[in-house]
């Protein structure tokens, strides 16, 4: 259902516009987004140096986190929403999910689980290739607690603010043109490739890691179509990068 029509999404008013504007629009907020959290935790950054304070990694990414997925995302969606002068909690579908809402969150949740891990056997066991290190693997080397933090972020922050610029506004400003497949496919493709900045290592590696980041994608995108509501995909993404933050703290506390 076309988020004109959607009973959640509430009326959009003007004229449809052409795919190629819709995919601009859709990839400069996804852009703008990421580089103004950058220059927000930079700017940060360097106050707090000129000031003499030096964080150590876990405040730093406690802080880090707040700025992009809390002030930069947040702030962009609902300057957006603004803008285009909707309601944010209507035209994203924000509300407490019923029975039905929790059945999707708790099946999106394992099959983006299953089908990711799946993904990785082939990718790194089967064919025996190397995905790229993200920043969260570099942080948690310096100290492992890192991961235990970022699994409350994941769920209160990280997975919540990631689904309302790339599901909520991303992926609803390409549903206004696109049917629903392809508004999914694209944004979750901007969604995937917009991480290559957080990894490190050769391009190959970076590119792996992007293709494999599709795929739980896919799920999230799928069940904000079918429930239309943004609370669903932001349980499943938060839980579902808290598993795999527990996951690498195991790893490294006990492995």
């Amino acid at each position: 259902m076309s988020r004109q029509s959607s009973s959640g999404a509430g009326a959009i008013t003007g004229r449809i516009p052409d795919p190629l504007l819709a995919v601009v629009v859709a990839l400069s907020l996804a852009a703008l987004g990421l580089g103004g959290g950058s220059l927000v935790g930079l700017a940060v950054s360097e106050a707090l140096a000129a000031l003499g304070v030096e964080l150590s990694v876990i405040p730093a990414t406690i802080l880090s986190t707040l700025l992009l997925q809390g002030v930069a995302f947040g702030g962009l969606s609902l300057l957006y929403l603004s803008y285009r002068d909707v309601s944010p909690i209507e035209y994203l579908g924000v509300r407490v999910p019923d029975l039905e809402g929790w059945m999707y969150a708790a099946a999106g949740y394992i099959l983006a689980f299953v089908t990711a891990f799946s993904l990785i056997f082939v990718v790194v066991f089967l064919l025996d290739l190397s995905p790229a290190q993200n920043r969260a693997a570099e942080l948690g080397e310096q100290d492992p607690r890192v991961f235990l933090v970022l699994v409350v972020l994941a769920i209160l922050v990280i997975g919540p603010g990631e689904e309302l610029l790339f599901r909520g506004i991303v992926q609803g400003r390409l549903r206004e043109t696109f049917s629903a497949p392809v508004a999914i496919v694209l944004a979750t493709a901007i969604f995937a490739g917009i991480h290559w900045t957080s990894l490190a290592g050769p391009v190959s590696g970076r590119a792996l890691t992007v293709t494999m980041l599709f795929v739980p994608g896919l799920v999230f995108g799928i069940t904000y179509e079918v429930t239309d509501n943004l609370v669903v995909p932001s349980l499943i993404h938060g839980a579902y990068n808290a598993t795999l933050f527990t996951l690498a703290y195991l790893s490294l506390a006990f492995g």
